[in-house]
């Protein structure tokens, strides 16, 4: 799982979602749930500071690019308030939805 979170967020590669499943089981039980849900959530907060590089709080277009130039065409659709930023609330609420799509389908 964690081989695909790192290129998941913050490149947000939506395909990488099935990947998922070739990497970790989808969790059988709401402790396997959580767990799995605390590690997405650790890995987050990791990737965000990773390409955070000015270190004010939000990733810029700039910064993802920088990271992950390919996926860059997926800012504007985690951008949700529009602010040509994006917080780690925003990734998070990506990451989560993400996570329970996955968990959904292969559960």
């Amino acid at each position: 799982m964690r081989k695909t979170l790192i290129w998941l967020i913050p490149a947000l590669s939506l395909s990488a979602l099935p990947a998922a499943a070739e990497t970790v089981a989808p969790p059988k039980t709401a402790a396997e749930k959580q767990a799995l849900r605390s590690r997405l959530e650790a890995e987050v907060d990791r990737q965000f500071r990773k390409t955070d590089s000015n270190r004010d709080g939000k990733i810029s277009r700039a910064e993802l690019t920088a990271v992950s130039p390919k996926n860059a065409a997926y800012f504007d659709l985690v951008d949700t308030n529009r602010d040509g930023t994006l917080s780690r609330e925003e990734l998070s609420a990506v990451a989560s939805l993400m996570f329970e799509n996955w968990v959904t389908k292969n559960g």
